[in-house]
């Protein structure tokens, strides 16, 4: 009995000595991994404009056609590929997901499997003002990559209605 009580004392013991020197360093850890993290880090992104891009940029950079004459408060279509010519959809190489942000807020998210026969699609959207369109989307092998451009509502038709 005295043997059973000893063991619990010793493994109470030891546990409470482990938790009380690691307690100090835990949140440290958090806040060092939290402090150091950039979102961002590890996106590919090509100059604007693209001078020359490489052919793996040419196969990976999201592509964006935007209507002219956007109006505030209607709605317009972004038609988005990946690539200048489609990116290959085969079961060891695809995108899998496309985002599509308007400033900080993200409008959709459209995912992709090897089976999708392209990488490509349409979301509508509607703009009260000019705003920043950011297009992120990811390779399965070569990452995420990164297109934005400025997004600008036809004044002169706003005055003239």
């Amino acid at each position: 009995m005295q043997d059973t009580r000893r063991r619990t004392f010793l493994k109470t013991l030891g546990i409470s000595a482990l938790t009380a020197g690691l307690t100090p360093l835990i949140p440290s850890v958090k806040r060092a991994n939290a402090e150091e993290v950039d979102w961002f880090q590890g996106i590919n992104r090509v100059k604007d404009p693209p001078m020359s891009l490489t052919p793996k940029e040419k196969g990976h950079v999201p592509s964006v056609q935007v209507p002219d004459g956007i109006k505030s408060g209607e709605p317009f279509n972004l038609a988005i590929q990946i690539g200048e010519n489609l990116h290959p959809m085969t079961a060891n190489h695809f995108i899998q997901w496309i985002e599509v942000y308007l400033g900080t807020d993200m409008v959709a998210r459209v995912e992709f499997s090897p089976l999708c026969p392209q990488a490509k699609t349409t979301i509508p959207v509607v703009l009260k003002e000019a705003s920043t369109l950011r297009i992120l989307s990811r390779c399965n092998l070569h990452g995420i990559w990164e297109t934005t451009r400025k997004i600008a509502i036809d004044t002169f038709l706003e005055v003239n209605k």
